[in-house]
């Protein structure tokens, strides 16, 4: 066992220190602190952790740039804009009200709409509407509603009063 104190340890990451050459009970003070700073071999690191044909999962992706023309002198495939064409097209466009704010008339319309649909799908349109105003027919709604209540209200008052 004492001869294992003797033999100097394998070589580490560290840096050769003086620590087990030297006993530090005889050292100054400020030698045993130097003695204990840690030294860093980073050559041997570097050999050792990150070796050059070592990728750490990094792929190189080898892929041809993407067709875009970065040239930006080359104009050959832009329209070029005309001053006067795009200033009468601004005055038309100014002098006409936008088509969101106009509002369609219904026998226009329905005339250019008639014209590409079929019967079939006419009829499917009318029975939709129908049923549309049916349903959304909310006052009709309440007022048949108060009148169930009511009435059963004057049955439950006639059940009452008969026992």
């Amino acid at each position: 066992m004492a001869e294992n104190l003797q033999k100097r340890p394998p070589k580490g990451i560290l840096k050769n220190s003086s620590s087990f050459d030297k006993p530090t009970s005889h050292c100054s003070p400020s030698q045993a602190k130097k003695a204990k700073e840690t030294k860093w071999d980073e050559m041997n690191i570097i050999a050792t952790y990150h070796p050059p044909d070592k990728d750490y999962g990094h792929m190189k992706v080898d892929e041809p740039k993407t067709p875009f023309s970065y040239d930006i002198n080359d104009q050959s495939g832009v329209d070029g804009l005309d001053a006067t064409e795009l200033a009468e097209k601004i005055r038309i466009a100014a002098s006409q009200q936008p088509t969101v704010m106009t509002i369609p008339d219904e026998e226009e319309s329905s005339s250019s709409d008639d014209e590409q649909i079929t019967e079939e799908a006419k009829l499917k349109r009318k029975d939709f509407l129908e049923k549309r105003k049916q349903h959304y027919n909310e006052g009709q709604a309440l007022q048949l509603a108060k009148q169930l209540l009511e009435e059963d209200d004057e049955e439950d008052d006639a059940g009452s009063s008969k026992k």
